[in-house]
């Protein structure tokens, strides 16, 4: 009896050493999952039903495949919490300086230092990448999570418990990126592109590409993320503000987690150039204590957008600058105004000499 409360009492003393020691000279503990240990003994020797602990991530794989994983903890005193996941084939690797991997076993990660809840009632979680192997089986992640009173005491008011088993099955017939539409339609404001994917399997995510009329070269617009790996419909939207006009292409760039990349077809739109000047209702109206004005220019024209009160005195100036033709937006923080009626005027001069004026009313009430 003496002697196991020596060996407790040892392994204590490292786990206080190892929550002391700075994250680029880390010391800490391997062997706690159900995979190859007895849990966080060190602080309680039974697991609680009182800490949550599980696995999200891809359940299917092909050979050699890497994937982000998440192990989260919830429960327990919450005030700072600690982890081990490892798997029997995978190799596991840490994607930021939250975790540690271990040489001893390269198919475990553990903390790097313990993980603060930002409230006892919060979800923490630490991420990482695991490897599939090259073989068609059926490989299991084992996790143990620790919520801990931070106090560098590990003592029986720590609390631990194992996480579900999960399993990833290792396969050939993992199904890619399935892309079911992609579609463009015009809309206030630009250009709307919507596409929907059915499955997905390492989906990083899709960049999306345009090319107008006269350019050559495709150019990247935006990166919109994927959802890496899901069996489940999602539906994606993205709406460009600089198309412009004339006939503009576009196009999806579909990047995996390792940097392998497919093209969508392409998709095509015509915008005609506007025809007129517009000066839209401010909204919301009535507002407080901030609304948004819209205006179109049909040509490359110097603007100004004042604000005017109700005895036709300038409040501000919004905009007092050439600009391109196009869709535009301001918007008109009234902070420091009292309530009441109020104008905007829009004056706009093109290249030719042409002058185009409008004024709206808008309401501000506090």
């Amino acid at each position: 009896m003496k002697f196991n409360f020596i060996i407790i009492v040892f392994f204590c003393a490292v786990l206080i050493f190892a929550y002391s020691t700075p994250p680029d000279d880390p010391i800490e503990r391997i062997g706690t999952t159900q995979l190859n240990g007895d849990g966080c003994v060190c602080h309680s020797f039974l697991p609680s039903p009182e800490v949550m602990v599980w696995v999200e991530g891809p359940d299917s794989l092909a050979p050699s495949q890497t994937a982000l994983y998440r192990m989260y903890l919830a429960g327990g005193p919450a005030e700072a919490g600690g982890y081990n996941v490892a798997s029997r084939f995978g190799t596991l690797t840490a994607t930021d300086s939250l975790s540690f991997w271990d040489p001893r076993d390269p198919n475990e990660l553990t903390q790097a230092f313990p993980l603060v809840f930002p409230t006892p009632e919060d979800t923490i979680f630490w991420e990482f990448a695991y490897n599939a192997p090259d073989t068609i089986l059926t490989d299991t992640i084992y996790s143990v999570g620790l919520s801990i009173v931070y106090d560098g005491i590990p003592d029986s008011l720590d609390i631990w418990d194992f996480g579900p088993k999960f399993p990833v099955r290792i396969t050939d017939n993992v199904v890619p990126v399935e892309l079911v539409s992609f579609n463009v339609n015009e809309t206030t404001g630009g250009v709307r592109l919507n596409w929907i994917t059915s499955s997905e399997v390492n989906n990083k995510g899709f960049a999306v590409q345009r090319k107008k009329e006269q350019e050559i070269q495709w150019s990247d617009i935006s990166f919109i993320n994927g959802a890496i790996t899901t069996a489940n419909t999602q539906n994606y939207s993205f709406v460009d503000k600089d198309a412009g006009q004339g006939n503009i292409y576009y196009r999806l760039k579909q990047i995996d987690l390792d940097g392998s990349y497919a093209y969508s077809k392409v998709v095509e739109i015509q915008l005609s150039a506007l025809s007129d000047y517009t000066l839209t209702q401010n909204y919301p109206n009535p507002f407080n204590p901030s609304t948004s004005i819209n205006y179109q220019l049909p040509a490359d024209s110097y603007v100004k957008i004042i604000i005017y009160d109700l005895l036709g005195r300038e409040v501000t100036t919004l905009v007092n600058e050439n600009q391109p033709a196009g869709d535009h937006t301001v918007e008109f923080n009234a902070v420091n105004l009292s309530s009441g009626l109020y104008f905007y005027k829009l004056e706009a001069k093109n290249n030719y000499g042409e002058v185009f004026s409008k004024v709206r009313k808008m309401i501000l009430s506090k």
